[in-house]
């Protein structure tokens, strides 16, 4: 019971329950506390012959006020008399007395001080005493209330206020139900996918707040799912490329001269350094540390194809002069290079052109090489991914190179595309927002 009532539907349950309740108890209240003169026909007729008394009193001599009283009295319960003292009055109060002093009270104006008590605590509807202060004496009245009850807090009134609270209540729980069924389906969810990571879509029902935290956690689920695939697979492709140097070196110990062993082994254990090197690389990528600063990417790019053209390779670069990018340095020459690298194995022309469009500034590596098939475009950004066997033999080829630049790229907030060329070449275009807004989201995603 206490673990229920932490929850956010026991809370919201004793709420709702604490305002009925002081709601139940303040309807009582107003109903049973006096409020203005009450409705006939109690205990108007008495209250117009008392005050009539009262009136007559006031306008004759004093010695004609027995008479009066005398002449006043009745045989249906009212007695009358003048006393000089104050009379011992009763100390009894129920509401026939309440009512009689407030209507008496409003009779007469306020003009005299009106005590109304009842003598008989049995049944307070019988010998109710009625004290009034004449200034010359005082008029005792006893009287009984034999006209109709006025309605009070009866059976059938409790019953219609217990039902309004309780339909009430029942309404709110019911509301409360639809907001807290989505919510337990998602806590559902969520401990669900924390343990076996299967995507499995949360409804997106409720109020608006509700959807959009269901909304929010099915990107999450897909997003931690791709990231956790592609990392399995990253493992598998890895486990698989090593599979053959190992193999190759386990049978050319039995088969190669031992002149040549040394040389064969020494150059099977670089590879096998370098897939592991660009595994780690991979796994490192915009989350290595580094931090955001600016970045002159005229001279990232100038001094790049100045030392490729030095290696002999056949690349120029055109752009523009003044371009700077709030980026992590490091992890944007990294994706420059494996461009550049990917573009040298397969082309023997490679340009680079650069401008800015808006808030935006674009990148175009474009080469002469044999291009892609258009139906493996996207898919050439996949991790460990080899079009061909023949691309798999060249030397620390791990198929890692397009998938990192994606990674730095995304991890930058910006697009990376691979286009065919006419008539044959490939056109690899990096996008990146400028904006200091697109650098923010930038800083939070590789923390």
């Amino acid at each position: 019971m206490k673990k229920f009532f932490s929850t956010t539907l026991g809370h919201i349950l004793i709420i709702i329950s604490c305002s009925t309740v002081i709601t139940f108890m303040v309807l009582c209240t107003l109903l049973f506390i006096p409020k203005g003169p009450p409705g006939p026909p109690w205990p108007w007729q008495t209250t117009y012959r008392i005050s009539s008394i009262v009136n007559i009193l006031r306008e004759v001599e004093p010695a004609q006020q027995n008479a009066i009283l005398q002449a006043a009295q009745r045989a249906d319960g009212m007695k009358m008399r003048w006393v000089t003292q104050q009379p011992v009055s009763c100390t009894t109060q129920t509401f026939n007395t309440w009512d009689l002093a407030r209507s008496l009270a409003s009779e007469l104006k306020g003009g005299n001080h009106i005590d109304v008590f009842s003598c008989n605590s049995q049944n307070p509807r019988q010998d109710i005493q009625v004290i009034i202060n004449m200034g010359n004496g005082y008029l005792e009245v006893m009287v009984d209330n034999i006209g109709r009850e006025p309605t009070r807090f009866t059976f059938p009134t409790f019953c219609a206020i217990l039902f309004l609270l309780t339909g009430i209540a029942v309404m709110s729980i019911w509301a409360i139900g639809r907001i807290i069924s989505p919510l337990r389906e998602l806590s559902i969810k969520a401990d669900a996918f924390s343990r076996d990571m299967t995507v499995i879509p949360v409804k997106e029902e409720g109020p608006l707040e509700i959807r959009r935290v269901a909304h929010t956690f099915n990107l999450m689920q897909e997003r931690i799912s791709s990231y956790m695939q592609s990392r399995s697979h990253m493992l598998a492709a890895i486990s698989h490329d090593l599979r053959t140097p190992l193999t190759r070196m386990r049978l050319g110990i039995d088969t190669w001269p031992p002149e040549i062993a040394k040389e064969k082994l020494i150059k099977d254990i670089d590879l096998m350094t370098k897939l592991i090197g660009a595994a780690l690389s991979f796994i490192r990528t915009g989350s290595d540390g580094e931090k955001p600063e600016r970045l002159d990417l005229d001279a990232l790019l100038t001094t790049l194809c100045d030392e490729y053209e030095d290696g002999g390779t056949c690349i120029q670069y055109i752009g523009t002069s003044t371009l700077e990018l709030f980026c992590k340095p490091e992890a944007i020459q990294r994706a420059i290079v494996n461009l550049i690298e990917n573009a040298a194995a397969h082309a023997d022309q490679i340009a680079i052109y650069t401008r800015q469009a808006g808030d935006q500034i674009i990148i175009e590596i474009m080469d002469n090489g044999p291009g892609i098939p258009p139906d493996m475009l996207e898919k050439v950004k996949e991790p460990f991914f080899h079009l061909n066997s023949a691309r798999n033999e060249r030397k620390g080829n791990a198929g890692l190179g397009l998938s990192i630049v994606n990674e730095i790229v995304q991890l930058h907030g910006g697009v990376f595309e691979l286009m065919n060329r006419n008539p044959h070449g490939l056109n690899a275009r990096v996008t990146l927002p400028k904006s200091l807004h697109a650098r923010t989201e930038y800083g939070h995603a590789s923390s």
